[in-house]
């Protein structure tokens, strides 16, 4: 039976505002209600998760030094302290005309202001199962495939990956492949490599980092750049440039030009894709699925919906960092106040320069700002606190 939340707010005078993902925008905006809460207005968070992963200690957490929960925001306890109600599910589409979402299992909720915040996901290629046409047997294991996004599956799949090199002979050797060569990529491949060896340090690993361009981590200082470079190979991590990888057999990446790439496991961390129902419902959208925003954060064809964080498109293209969800949540959540009282909305105002750290799994970090690059065990440390500094803001106890 289908369950519906569209005439509550008319029959109780609540007006209703729904948050979609539980993304660090809207972490700032239900810790800004909390702080100071709007009368009469019923708050409703959807998500199909309640611990949403800080991406800022995923690396941390991919090198073994951090435990998963202890990297999350706690949405469950953050929805408690201000009253809204956490619908566990996920959204198929939205009706646009009738203010009303759509949720997986059915249910139904009606909005009068709609907030998204769902980040992005990964198109990863399946890994071939079938014998090759030569008729030469299958592996027994095919090459396994872990999507680095969207974030929130990132635990069960690198879980499996630890099950695999746990049970895998030391004399097999094991091949790992990270398909991505931006700073995230690099800080990943660099926090497994980190957590590998110091699981199994008698196997006969062989790391990998393949990327389509030329250089690594497009926007850092070229300081930063040489840093991670000296850090790749020294521990031996094979750097493939110009790889467009394409395709995945039972035991390789291949490119498109026919090189391969022998791989036991494919960590996949290319650019970032979009989520498909929020174009399919209507909404503004780029040429590569993501939402259009204006200035306010609003969506340009339906004002009282406002989209943050990597789901949304800015007029002139941001990275996809995490940076600038984190920078967009307290505008956003001035906007829906501003909104919910009838005021005039603030723009928000993309920083120019940002600083990043970067770990390299063995508690040691490079900085980068600007021109500049630094890297020490100062670095890590220094990152650890903004990190944990920034949890703690969200899931102090009520």
């Amino acid at each position: 039976m289908t369950t519906c939340f569209a005439d509550t707010p008319s029959k109780s005078g609540l007006q209703r505002l729904v948050l979609i993902g539980a993304g660090h925008a809207h972490a700032q905006v239900l810790l800004s209600l909390a702080q100071q809460p709007i009368d009469n207005l019923d708050i409703v968070v959807i998500s199909p998760t309640t611990q949403a992963p800080y991406s800022g200690m995923m690396p941390a957490w991919l090198a073994g030094d951090h435990n998963w929960v202890d990297c999350c925001i706690d949405f469950n306890r953050l929805c408690q302290r201000v009253g809204a109600r956490l619908i566990d599910d996920s959204v198929t589409r939205i009706d646009l005309d009738a203010k009303m979402v759509l949720l997986e299992s059915g249910m139904q909720v009606a909005y009068a202001w709609l907030s998204i915040n769902i980040g992005s996901t990964l198109h990863a290629p399946a890994a071939a199962s079938a014998a090759p046409a030569t008729g030469n047997p299958v592996r027994v294991v095919p090459v396994r495939v872990v999507p680095m996004r969207p974030l929130s599956a990132l635990c069960e799949h690198w879980q499996i990956v630890l099950d695999d090199v746990e049970r895998h002979p030391p004399d097999a050797g094991y091949q790992v492949v990270m398909v991505g060569g931006g700073a995230a990529g690099i800080e990943s491949i660099l926090s497994v490599h980190h957590r590998l060896t110091t699981l199994k340090p008698r196997m006969a690993f062989r790391f990998t980092l393949a990327t389509q361009g030329q250089t690594l981590a497009p926007g850092l200082s070229s300081a930063a750049e040489k840093i991670l470079q000296n850090h790749l190979h020294r521990r031996g991590i094979v750097v493939q440039t110009g790889f467009s990888a394409k395709h995945i057999s039972s035991d390789a990446v291949l490119d498109n030009g026919g090189r391969s790439i022998p791989a036991d496991v494919v960590l996949w961390a290319t650019g970032a894709h979009a989520f498909g129902w929020p174009g399919s419902s209507g909404l503004a959208i780029s040429a590569d699925g993501f939402i259009r925003i204006d200035t306010q954060l609003r969506s340009i064809s339906h004002p009282e919906v406002f989209a943050t964080g990597d789901c949304a498109a800015w007029e002139d293209p941001l990275p996809k960092a995490g940076v600038y969800a984190v920078r967009m949540g307290p505008v956003l959540a001035y906007n829906l106040r501003a909104s919910i009282d009838h005021e005039p909305l603030a723009p928000y105002r993309p920083q120019r320069r940002y600083l990043v750290l970067l770990g390299t799994g063995d508690q040691h970090a490079v900085a980068s700002w600007g021109p500049l690059g630094w890297q020490g065990a100062w670095v890590y440390a220094w990152k650890q606190r903004i990190d944990r500094r920034f949890l703690a803001r969200y899931n102090q106890p009520q």
